[in-house]
């Protein structure tokens, strides 16, 4: 992996960072300069804007940047718009926002259009819910899956198609990756509760029924990891790391934080070795999956984006039926 992705990888994410270089190349730049693109959108949507309206002005420069490659004048002006009370390493990726644009343009065609593809659906849901009041509160169980299909289903998508132009065999079905995007944004949302409530955003409007639909979302999870050719080790080892460690993440959401370095260590360990046998890593899924609550179904609720809006929006590969399975009332 170029230095740069690798770098600024250690400073936005540590578990990314950790399970990318996992990869073949050149799956693996592609899958890094795609998730740092995806970083910098976050900041648009996570940085303190107290002016609205510049905020939602980022978003759409983002996406113009999609369509033609910015200029230095251009990427100036869109980095100090942003507030300056953003992290270092925020502020430091932004600073490389045109080498990574310069390095997403430089890609193949099919390749470049299906990551921008993927961020410029995510920049247009994540625009919605900023407009929405302040403090965003999600209002149920449908819309917190709604959400993350934005930020994290269009990732599991888009990881797919970058997979599949560098290998001959069957992809995974496009719902198991949304599946698994969404179970890894639920099991976020969880874990970052109490830090997104103080800065005044309550994602989670039912706990109860949160964790209860986290069971489906990571059976499809293990469905799509168990899908992937037996000898494709690196990106199989990529998605397991990530899964085991949500379940045990979910485990430990009504614990004290501490650090478990050396248990880490040797799960991710236990799971490279096993990262091709089916049998093996379902044993260990259901060793590790907690117990979780059952809850019934409740009535969708009302939102500020109709159910039209967000399936034209999203424009997932997905049938009505795969929809519903996620979680999204038809």
């Amino acid at each position: 992996m170029r230095p740069l992705l690798q770098r600024r990888l250690d400073q936005v994410s540590r578990s990314f960072a950790l399970c990318i270089p996992q990869l073949d190349s050149p799956f693996q730049d592609r899958v890094a300069l795609a998730y740092l693109l995806f970083r910098v959108l976050d900041t648009v949507e996570d940085a303190p804007f107290t002016d609205r309206e510049l905020q939602q002005s980022q978003f759409a420069t983002m996406r113009n940047f999609l369509r033609v490659q910015p200029t230095a004048v251009e990427l100036s002006r869109f980095c100090n718009a942003f507030p300056a009370q953003i992290a270092e390493g925020e502020r430091a990726l932004l600073g490389d926002t045109g080498t990574l644009f310069e390095d997403a343009y430089a890609l193949p065609p099919a390749v470049r259009k299906a990551m921008f593809y993927a961020i410029d659906r995510m920049a247009l849901g994540m625009a919605a819910y900023a407009r929405r009041p302040t403090p965003l509160r999600l209002v149920d169980l449908e819309d917190v899956t709604r959400y993350c299909c934005f930020v994290a289903g269009l990732v599991g998508e888009m990881l797919t198609e970058l997979w599949a132009f560098d290998s001959a065999a069957p992809a995974p079905r496009f719902a198991l990756a949304y599946h698994f995007g969404v179970f890894l944004q639920k099991v976020n949302i969880l874990k970052d509760q109490d830090e997104d409530e103080m800065a005044g955003r309550f994602l989670v409007p039912d706990y109860t029924a949160l964790c209860a639909s986290l069971r489906a979302d990571a059976c499809g999870a293990l469905a799509y990891l168990q899908a992937l050719p037996r000898t494709e080790r690196g990106y199989r080892t990529f998605c397991a790391w990530a899964l085991m460690m949500g379940l045990v993440t979910i485990a430990q959401l009504d614990k004290p934080r501490q650090s478990r370095r050396a248990q880490t260590q040797e799960l991710l360990a236990h799971t490279a070795e096993i990262a091709c046998d089916n049998a093996a890593l379902g044993r260990q899924f259901v060793e590790l999956m907690p117990e979780l609550p059952d809850v019934e179904p409740q009535r969708a609720r009302s939102k500020p984006e109709s159910s039209m809006w967000f399936r034209n929006t999203l424009l997932a590969p997905l049938s009505e039926a795969e929809l519903a399975a996620i979680g999204i009332a038809i």
